[in-house]
């Protein structure tokens, strides 16, 4: 449905990617953003792809969707928003990095995993 969209976009109709590994391909096929729950850690980064591929920029978003596409991918490497919320703890930007039952916090392992994948340029 996406894709036969994104070819023809009805006046004034618009197409959120909602899988955030998946945002940049979706954006490729003419989605006009995203509702992501990786972008609370690097907003700035997120908004990128979707400039790039609005200036025709196809190499810089194919490039900026996959480091984007890891960095979601270890955010997601535990149920949600447990790695997010693990990483903003880590970063200062949350008092703590505590969800509600029957959910867990994200192991230590996988927080510094994504902090390395943020890490990364």
């Amino acid at each position: 449905m996406a894709v036969a969209l994104g070819g023809d976009l009805p006046d004034g109709f618009a197409v959120l990617a909602g899988d955030d590994v998946c945002v940049s391909p979706l954006l490729a096929l003419g989605a006009t953003g995203g509702i992501l729950a990786s972008a609370h850690v690097a907003t700035e980064r997120f908004a990128e792809p979707a400039r790039a591929w609005r200036a025709d920029e196809a190499a810089r978003a194919r490039e900026l969707g996959h480091a984007l596409a890891r960095l979601s991918a270890a955010l997601f490497a535990e149920p949600n928003p447990g790695v997010v919320k693990g990483v903003l703890y880590a970063q200062g930007r949350i008092p703590t990095p505590d969800v509600r039952l029957p959910m867990l916090p994200a192991s230590e392992a996988a927080v510094a995993a994504a902090l390395k994948e943020l890490a990364a340029p």
